[in-house]
């Protein structure tokens, strides 16, 4: 758009942040700015603009994902898993290969050749240019691949069929991984591909580095370039630094098809990892695949044969090339043999196996047993675990200790961060027939497809576990291919076979208890030990005392058992694989320690009596004298090798002298000192006497021996025949040192075993035999072609047209032997050369001296189907052609129609059940198999419609084979005359809108009203072949339905119109509720004083308050914009309730227009209630702790069954509050309750007294026990009760701890006393004891005041009160004073305790709000708020959960459930949609419409008393309910007895219920039983006519006209005719639209609410934990802990006063 600005008016140019351009922020503007010219820069836009922007992911998304999701690799290097997903779309892409799936990756870091590269190889169905495009779209996963240019080219996705362990190979899933992975291994790739049958050869690259110059230069950074090229052309690339690519693109030449990933750019952290970790990366790949390479039982060495033909054609060998001289390293990850799936399947000794299905989801399992041997451990170890503690410390061993069972592999592949731990029939549940162990040497493995969702970088399953472990799931075990129920009996056995078969254990008896000890030198082992005086093991049992012998131990150990040691906690006998064993060695005079050993060094076979006899002879030879002069002189030798010592052996003197047992040889060569020591036996000293014993020191050298083997140094594998290698031979000696080779001729045979051969190599000569040493080589066969054979007897060969011909190609050198070469092309040429039927095939090879192979073939027509035939056989000349148009008449039957089918050679092709499954017809869906044999195809129903054209096909297996055919219906003979009436309702002396339109017939012939019509006009429409009736309009009669009557001939055609009156001529009343408005708006309409429609005038609305004088005033001007002036007034009644009068008036020249009026009465809503008013029996009683009766209120009961009374006596006062919506709450009056003492359960004091302190001294105050003590009757709480109860209270002493001491005596030397209780309370003045009482010194006594001679169905529980008695007074007042101190202490402490508990509590309530409106409350709309106080939710302190809901509940009074216990008025039930049924419903139960609806009969009759019984009232718990919906009378056992007409339909089935569908659906059953509605009266009859003749009741039925036909039949008069207005009616139900809106509100109030709440809530808290951080909160807390440390300090001094006068009593009763 141009526009001028003058020249004299100024202007700015801004940007959108109101930055004015100059020349110089013009030139750094970026393209497609949006700019604004203003007046001035402050200008404020008149108008909102619009800004166009264009944002993209940064190129970090891609080239960074990697490293994000590969994090999550659980502590492992991510690198293994990112070549898999590599490794996934290969697999994928080779899918469909009909031969070998051959894969490879190279590594390439040799630097003679280009820098370190990544290239993953395979001969898959490569990527067409558009595939490669959508490869590179970031997250563009095989489902959204639909959006390509051409149909042919859509990649839809469809989930391949089912397979055994899902080895599907659809693992390349979601259009990440590739991405990810390339650029975690480096910053560059090259995508290369050739799609089968192209010519051509695609490549992309995508580099980080291209990005960053992209978004540096401005440019797009998301697009690049795929390059098409001729296979081998390798002029395009330029860099040397990947001069390696010309290799690998000059081997392009020859395959039909092929995907290379190309990665450079390496990161040097890989690059190291690749090299020096090549084992066990390659062992992660194979155990990632390991099902796809050893096939679906895995690499069972001991079933598998070596033949390669049994295994899956999958090849994937990884070649890491590095600088020479470094030999290539070659390896193919079948041959890998210690992944752990191949560790499992081969130490396993048996496997069960289920299946497991969930929510249409299979998954296939399998539990393996590895079997206890007391020997060895048969449950592997990981190879890559670092973890290298030594076992032989005599732990019991845990097999997978706490590892989960199951690995899980997904469509075959392995999930490695997902383990499942175990299910519910698989779990230990403290079975005594199976110990634990048994469970813990399991090992499994789940397989799943994609029903189960994997994260998207293939680490971890997203939810297989928690959907396994539902309880929807069904687990059933597989049994050579069958299914059997019961799991966990089946397991149950199973495994307890597998442990009576097959495990050998050791029982451990006589547990002794647990011990921890120190000679273990990990902490961790050592505790807990449980120790056992015997064991049972292999059927001989070992016992504490029994003589033992060790085996394979240096030295052999005899000794006697002391006891059996057993790492863990345990409390009985227990099973076990294994333990220890402690020692003493024998004899005892020479050791005198002992030694722990495993339990499997016990040597079995060693007798009582051989152990005994060698313990004897050591003992006589220790008690031998010596003939040595120095006593007790030991021998030692001592290897040393520089200054590091070897060896070092002790020898002891016998009659043999010294004698030295085998030493191990010394195999290192070097240079040794062997020094001999003279020991003394006490000490191993050396020296005697200040001066050095004897010694002798020897030096020597240990050199090479004699050649005995030799071994194969490393070979360059693969290998090509006919191509000199060479065979390294090491030569060496028997203790693997290099030797001088001897005069010797080597020897070499070589055997083939797929895929390797295998090669033995023997070296002998004259001085020497040398063993053999085998060598496995694979070879390469490549010779030159030289020849083609065709192996095939037959020729001509013959073959039906459209069958595959299969000819056996063999390529043969020049000794015949079958090569291959990876350039190498073998094609066929076919031509014609007798005709039709001959043709000769030519095969060649592109090589110029093969000499191509003739063959001849003869190709004879097919027996398949070709084409098809229609015909009918009503019609012997009918015969259909394909696409031909046929005219039938219009509603007609189209019969008898048969079709035939016909072979390649012209002949008919015999009808099977085969053949007759694949026709298919496209008219209908009902197709019987009977009739398509015969040759019989379905009726075909000819469209009613004349202009309704349809197309109709039939087809054979997939539409190969067709005919297809139009059929255009044509008029037939009149049959009926149709009326449509586009408008079926018209006020009076108006015009029916729209036009009446008559069917069928060709003219009219007569037309009959008997009202009075004006304006009609009668019209043909030839185009249409109808009749229109325009102009209908009703001057004057009563309003009603009204019938309008056509003929034609015998056709007779109805219509009904509903006539509405005209302006109203006379008051009219009705009621409204309060806040809810006159539902039905008011047509206001002027008329002149002859009743015709009057234009521009004033109307003005008074409302007069009739009780009272006031009035609201509305005053309304409108304009007439047609003929007539009539406004639709909605009144939004708003006002307290009473009685009011509408007056409409009409000003007209400044006079006044007389005008009807409307009285209303504004009743209040029943549904809204305003307050809440709480009845209750003032005179009820309140016992404390008990609960709370039922509450009841005007017409709602709150659940308070299970509320608490207090527990202390006091007046309380309660309020109830209801919560009438989301935000309003109303609340009751306080009502005070007197809370009374409960039932009296026991007898206390008013406080507790101090702990009396008496002696039997003289001074009575010594001897006092209790002082001015009142007790009490209480209840369980303690509050005093019983105030009407009298009897004795007798006092007694008893001992403490329940031994036999002297007692205290009362004064009087009585041990009791008996005390008068007068109501329900005793008053003890004082109570003493005697003088010189008996008792023990130091002791402490209870005394008991025990209730008696009370008649309640409870005993009273007696008062005890401890005391303590000393002899002396002394320690009389030592120990009161302590006690006196004590007391004040713990009640200081105690007092302590309760603030900050107080606090803590209120804490916690506090917290608990926030979380209760935040966590347990959340609002829709903000998910934020449970985020805001998850700080909170961690920061809990461990308590039971319910505990805090009934805090919760406690805090938020605001939120009390109520139960309605009413309904509402039936007319206010339920909504109506379609107005003319709502009327005749309406009028059919008007007089139950204002009826009250109760949920119970108690509810009913009080607004029964409540009304006088003016009310209608129904309660719910009287009605009838039944059980099922009765269907119409015209279906019986679900089919039509005859084809009913007008469309009825149950009354109630059309009423909408707003809440409570079962409770209204009931309430209008009771109702409206089975009363039917239906189109009109004459509908009606012959619907009721036909129901009667088929002898079935007829319930009575309702008209959409308002007519009624009773169950009896009874029809016409004013008592079966609905008037046109009715007082109540069905309302309409409100649009979806308020629904929503009123979600959104409440969802918005109730967010408010919630956030107000949290708020304050936080504040509350915040300020809780402001006080409890207070210094004084902080100084009371120090008093506390200070008070704490005292009262512990006086309690160890009560202890110790105790003690010690206990102990003197003791000394003098000993005296």
């Amino acid at each position: 758009q141009e526009f001028e600005i003058d020249q004299q008016e100024p202007f700015v140019l801004v940007t959108t942040d109101r930055t004015v351009l100059d020349f110089d922020k013009f030139e750094d503007l970026q393209d497609e700015s949006t700019l604004h010219l203003l007046q001035n820069e402050d200008q404020a836009p008149s108008v909102a603009t619009k800004e166009c922007i264009k944002f993209t992911p940064h190129y970090d998304t891609v080239v960074k994902s990697g490293m994000y999701e590969y994090y999550a690799s659980q502590g492992q290097n991510p690198l293994p898993y990112t070549l898999a997903e590599l490794i996934d779309n290969a697999l994928s892409a080779t899918a469909k290969n009909t031969g070998m799936r051959t894969i490879e990756l190279r590594m390439l870091f040799d630097e003679t050749i280009g820098k370190p590269a990544v290239i993953v190889l395979d001969n898959g169905c490569g990527m067409t240019s558009e595939q490669l495009k959508n490869w590179a779209v970031f997250r563009l996963s095989k489902f959204n691949r639909k959006n390509v240019k051409f149909a042919s080219e859509q990649e839809g996705y469809v989930r391949p069929d089912p397979v055994p362990r899902s080895l599907n190979s659809d693992i390349s899933y979601f259009g990440v991984g590739g991405k990810q992975a390339v650029f975690y291994v480096g910053h560059s790739v090259r995508m290369i591909s050739k799609p089968a049958g192209s010519p051509n050869v695609h490549e992309l690259i995508l580099s980080e580095e291209e990005f960053k110059r992209k978004e540096r230069n401005k440019e797009e950074v998301y697009n690049g370039i795929i390059t098409n090229r001729m296979p081998g052309n390798s002029s395009h690339v330029k860099n040397d630094d990947e001069r390696f690519l010309h290799a690998l693109i000059a081997e392009e030449s020859g395959k039909a098809s092929f995907t290379a990933v190309v990665i450079t750019d390496i990161q040097p952290n890989h690059v190291t990892f690749l090299k020096d970790d090549f084992e066990v990366w390659t062992r992660q790949l194979a155990h990632i695949y390991h099902y796809y390479i050893h096939g679906v039982n895995g690499n069972d060495l001991s079933s598998h044969p070596a033949n390669s033909n049994d295994l899956p054609k999958i090849d994937i060998q990884i070649t890491l090339r590095e600088k020479p001289p470094r030999c290539p390293r070659v390896i193919n990850i079948r041959e890998v043999e210690d992944d752990m799936q191949s560790l499992y399947i081969n130490t396993a000794a048996d496997r069960f196996e289920f299946m497991a299905e969930q929510d249409g989801g299979t998954v296939e399992g399998i539990i393996r047993y590895h079997p206890f041997l007391y020997y060895k451990e048969t449950y592997p170890e990981d190879p890559s675990d670092d973890d290298d503690d030594d076992t032989e410390c005599g732990a019991q061993s845990q097999a997978r200790e706490r590892k989960p069972i199951f690995e899980c592999f997904w469509n075959g592949r392995l999930i490695p961060n997902t383990k499942v731990s175990d299910f519910y029939w698989c779990t230990w549940n403290k079975d005594p027939k199976l110990p634990e162990e048994c469970y813990r040497r399991l090992s499994g493995v789940l397989f799943t497809d994609d029903r189960f969702k994997v994260s998207n970088n293939k680490l971890t399953f997203m939810d297989l576990e928690q959907r396994l472990k539902q309880k929807e799931t069904l687990f059933t075990r597989i049994v050579k291919g069958q299914k059997q129920r019961g799991i966990e009996k089946e397991f149950k056995q199973w495994l307890q076979s597998c442990h009576e078969k097959l495990d050998k254990q050791i029982q451990f008896l006589g547990y002794k208890g647990t011990i921890t000890r120190t000679d273990v030198a990990k902490k961790k082992m050592q505790q807990p030990w449980g120790t056992f005086s015997s064991i049972q093991w292999d059927g001989k049992k070992y016992k504490a005392g029994q003589f033992v012998k060790s085996v394979k131990t240096q030295p052999i150990v005899y000794g006697k058992v002391v006891q059996f040691l057993l790492f863990g906690s345990y409390k009985g006998d227990v099973f076990a694989t294994g333990g220890e064993v402690e020692v003493a060695l024998e004899p005892q005079a020479l050791y005198e320690k002992t030694k722990t050993m495993l339990i499997s060094k016990i040597d079995q076979t060693a007798t009582d009596k051989a152990i005994k006899k060698h313990i004897d002879s050591d003992q006589t030879g220790l008690n031998r004298p010596s003939n040595v002069v120095v006593n007790c002189i030991c021998f030692s030798f001592v290897g040393v090798k520089g200054d590091q010592e070897l060896k070092s052996f002790t020898a002891q003197h016998s009659k043999w002298g010294f004698w030295f047992k085998k030493i191990d040889c010394l195999t290192d060569l070097g240079k040794y000192t062997m020094t001999l020591n003279t020991m003394l036996s006490e000490g191993n000293l050396t020296v005697l006497g200040g001066r050095s014993l004897p010694s002798y020191t020897l030096n020597f050298t240990i050199k090479e021996g004699d050649a005995e083997r030799f071994v194969i140094g490393p070979v360059s594998s693969p290998l090509v025949v006919g191509v000199p290698f060479n065979i390294p031979l090491m030569i060496k000696d028997g203790y693997d040192h290099p030797a001088k080779p001897p005069d010797l001729t080597p020897v070499l045979q070589c055997r083939l075993v797929r895929p390797l051969y295998s090669s033995k190599i023997y070296c002998s000569s004259s001085q020497t035999n040398l063993l053999a040493a085998e060598l496995k080589l694979r070879l390469c066969f490549s010779g030159k072609p030289h020849s083609l054979h065709v192996p095939r007897k037959d020729n001509p060969v013959t073959a039906m047209n459209g069958d595959p011909v299969k000819f056996n190609v063999e390529v043969h050198d020049e000794a015949g032997n079958i090569t291959a070469n990876p350039k190498q092309i073998v094609r066929c040429q076919v031509k014609t050369l007798f005709g039709p039927c001959w043709t000769d095939a030519g095969i060649f090879v592109n090589q110029k001296n093969v000499v191509s192979v003739m063959r001849e073939l003869e190709v004879l027509p097919s027996t398949r189907v070709s084409s098809m035939e229609l015909c009918s056989r009503d019609d012997g000349n009918l015969k259909l052609k394909n696409k031909e148009r046929i005219e039938w008449p219009a509603g007609g039957m189209l019969e008898n129609l048969f079709y035939k089918l016909y072979d390649e050679a012209g002949r008919v092709v015999p009808i099977t059940a085969e053949i007759a499954s694949k026709i298919k017809v496209n008219w209908t869906a009902k197709v019987y198999a009977e009739d398509l044999i015969r040759g019989k195809l379905p009726d075909i129903q000819v469209p009613t419609q004349v202009k309704e054209e349809r197309f109709y096909q039939v087809s054979y297996q997939d539409q190969s084979v067709s005919i297809s055919f139009t059929i255009v219906p044509h008029p037939d003979e009149p049959a009926q005359l149709k009326a449509t009436l586009p408008e079926n309702s018209v006020n009076l002396g108006e015009t029916l809108d729209g036009n009446i339109s008559e069917y069928k017939p060709s003219h009219q012939k007569d037309l009959f009203c008997g009202y009075s019509l004006m304006n009609l006009c009668v019209c043909l429409q030839e185009s249409s072949g109808s009749v229109v009736v325009t102009g209908v309009r009703f001057q004057s009669g009563t309003p009603g339905p009204k019938e309008l009557c056509f003929t034609y001939k015998s056709y007779v055609a109805r219509v009904i119109v509903e006539v509405s009156p005209g302006v109203p001529a006379h008051k009219l009343t009705d009621k409204v509720l309060n806040d809810h408005g006159i539902a039905t708006p008011f047509l206001v309409q002027l008329c002149d004083e002859w009743g015709n429609p009057a234009c521009f005038a004033v109307l003005s609305l008074y409302c007069n308050n009739i009780p009272t004088s006031g009035f609201v005033h509305q005053h309304l001007n409108f304009i007439n914009m047609s003929q007539q002036s009539r406004v639709v007034l909605l009144f939004p009644c708003c006002s307290t309730r009473g009685y009011y009068q509408l007056i409409f008036q009409g000003l007209f020249n400044k006079k006044c227009i007389s005008s009807p009026s409307v009285n209303l009465t504004v009743i209040p809503d029943p549904n809204k209630p305003v307050s809440l008013s709480v009845e209750y029996d003032t005179s009820a009683k309140f016992p404390a702790g008990g609960k709370f009766p039922v509450t009841e209120m005007i017409f709602f009961f709150l659940p308070y069954r299970d509320k608490e009374i207090p527990q202390q006596v006091g007046k309380y006062t309660i309020k109830f509050s209801l919560q009438v919506d989301k935000i309003k709450v109303l609340s009751s009056n306080q009502i005070p309750i007197n809370v009374e003492a409960n039932q009296p359960v026991k007898l206390g004091p008013d406080s507790q007294p101090p702990t009396p302190v008496v002696s039997y001294s003289e001074s009575i105050a010594g001897r006092t026990l209790v002082e001015n003590m009142t007790l009490n009757i209480m209840d369980s709480y303690g509050n005093p009760t019983g105030g009407n109860l009298d009897g004795k209270v007798n006092v007694s002493i008893k001992n403490l701890s329940g031994e036999n001491k002297p007692l205290p005596l009362f004064e009087g030397k009585t041990s009791s006393c008996q005390l008068s209780l007068k109501g329900g309370k005793l008053h003890i003045p004082r109570l003493t004891v005697m003088e010189k009482s008996p008792g023990e010194d130091g002791s402490s006594y209870t005394l008991v005041f025990k209730p008696e001679g009370f008649t309640l169905s409870t005993p009273l529980e007696p008062y005890e009160l401890l005391f303590h008695f000393y002899n002396d007074v002394e320690n009389q007042q030592k120990m009161s004073e302590l006690t006196k101190k004590k007391d004040e202490l713990t009640a200081t402490v105690g007092a302590y305790k309760n603030i900050f508990s107080t606090y803590n509590r209120l804490l916690q309530m506090l917290t608990s709000k926030i979380i209760f409106v935040c966590i347990i409350s959340p609002c829709k709309m903000c998910p934020q708020c449970v985020l805001g106080c998850s700080h909170l939710y961690l920061k809990l302190p461990p308590c039971d959960w319910s505990t805090t809901l009934d805090l919760q509940k406690s805090i938020l009074t605001g939120y009390t459930e109520c139960v309605c216990v009413w309904f509402r008025n039936v007319g206010h039930l339920a909504f109506v949609q379609d107005d003319t049924a709502a009327r005749v419903i309406s009028w059919h139960i008007y007089g139950d419409m204002d009826c009250v609806i109760t949920r119970t009969t108690e509810a009913a009759k009080r607004i029964y008393d409540s009304t006088n019984g003016r009310q209608q009232v129904m309660p719910l718990d009287t009605m009838f309910k039944g059980s099922v919906d009765r269907p119409l009378p015209h279906i019986r056992n679900g089919r039509k007895l005859f084809e009913p007409p007008g469309n009825p339909v149950h009354a109630r089935q059309l009423l909408m219920f707003p809440q409570d569908h079962d409770s209204c659906n009931n309430v209008f059953r009771s109702l409206l039983g089975e009363t039917i509605l239906i189109d009109d009266l004459d509908s009606g009859n012959s619907y009721r006519k036909a129901v009667v003749q088929n002898n079935i009741p007829c319930p009575t039925i309702l008209t959409r006209q308002g007519e009624r036909i009773s169950s009896r039949g009874k029809f016409g008069g004013a008592n079966n005719k609905a008037p046109a207005m009715l007082r109540y009616m069905f309302g309409a139900p409100y649009p979806q639209q308020y629904y929503t809106l009123q979600d959104q509100i409440g969802l918005l109030s109730e967010y408010r609410s919630l956030l107000e709440k949290k708020l304050t809530a936080e504040k509350e808290r915040s300020d809780c934990l402001q006080q409890i951080q207070s210094p004084e909160m902080l100084k009371k807390q120090q008093d506390m802990d200070e008070k704490a440390k005292q009262l512990e300090e006086i309690n160890r001094q009560c202890d110790r006063q105790t003690r010690r006068t206990l102990t003197g009593a003791h000394i003098l009763r000993t005296g």
